[in-house]
């Protein structure tokens, strides 16, 4: 495995976790992300932990976002469906799995760490995952957030990423957040193109990572080619504060009727509410509400968009 450097310039190293960032990596020569290398990942990992999602072609309709189920179907057929349809793998923490990504991750990192002012320690990583995402060319990802802070390394293929103001209640009001944080809520949001004349725009070739803003909006278009991404999620004490406060807030609002809890994420008061919360989960005073996704199309290689619609068994 060859060596994996992080290129940050300089005058950006202190916004990491501010604002949005864009730098090179070294990960072009790694032996993982070939097709060969994919088609025995997928052979191997855990179906229960890979999803496959195929969607529509209007950013404004995330209800055409259906989850697809693929038993059965092999790591070269997945890779033939998404090179062919419009699908979007979701190989979920990666590193649980193979050892090989465990170390990479690591890898990554600590060379993130080294480039981090030490006034900014609170916001430096704790522990972080990883998700190894394999895409169609033009499938897209619809407008959402997500909980924990990440950043998208780019191997295969381009795509353009619109990340949109952060902590902003244009895009994402507060409730939606604390459902988010609460996992009462899937991920994504509510969605307008007038939005647009907000975002930063990117357009990612193969060598290059993005990190943005915790919880900031953002949504994806893959342009040309089979697109592979390694996508991470780190934890800092900063980014574990900020997802407490938020589950405290939504207990607030939810049973005690507090309409607007502040989102002051420091201080006494803040520690106050998040106890409160805590006890009220282990009271189980807090539920929270799942949902749970059921596949409505299967694999098909030889389809034009790589599925056809599941058939469900009678009654």
């Amino acid at each position: 495995m060859t060596h994996c450097k992080v290129y940050l310039a300089a005058e950006e190293r202190g916004d990491i976790g501010w604002r949005t960032v864009l730098g090179t990596h070294g990960l072009s020569g790694e032996d993982l992300f070939g097709d060969a290398a994919l088609i025995d990942l997928l052979d191997h990992f855990p179906r229960e932990h890979l999803y496959a999602l195929n969607m529509g072609h209007d950013p404004c309709r995330s209800d055409q976002n259906h989850l697809v189920c693929h038993d059965g179907v092999s790591g070269a057929e997945l890779l033939q469906a998404v090179r062919s349809g419009r699908l979007w793998l979701n190989v979920t923490r990666v590193d649980r799995v193979d050892a090989r990504y465990r170390r990479l991750i690591d890898r990554l990192y600590n060379e993130l760490r080294l480039q981090t002012p030490l006034q900014r320690a609170a916001a430096v990583p704790d522990r972080s995952q990883g998700t190894l995402l394999i895409s169609s060319p033009g499938a897209l990802v619809y407008f959402h957030a997500d909980a924990p802070s990440s950043v998208l390394w780019h191997l295969r293929g381009r795509k353009r990423v619109w990340i949109y103001p952060t902590l902003d209640e244009r895009f994402m009001s507060a409730a939606l957040l604390e459902d988010l944080f609460a996992g009462a809520r899937h991920e994504y949001l509510p969605y307008r193109p007038d939005f647009d004349l907000s975002a930063d725009v990117y357009d990612l070739e193969p060598g290059q990572w993005l990190c943005w803003p915790q919880n900031a909006p953002h949504r994806v278009q893959n342009l040309d080619g089979l697109n592979v991404s390694l996508s991470t999620e780190h934890f800092s004490r900063d980014s574990c504060r900020r997802a407490q406060l938020y589950r405290a807030n939504r207990y607030l609002r939810r049973h005690w009727r507090l309409a607007q809890p502040s989102a002051c994420e420091t201080g006494v008061t803040a520690r106050a509410k998040v106890w409160v919360q805590r006890v009220a989960r282990r009271l189980g005073l807090d539920p929270v509400p799942r949902t749970v996704d059921q596949p409505v199309l299967r694999i098909s290689p030889a389809a034009p968009d790589g599925v056809v619609v599941l058939e469900r068994a009678g009654p």
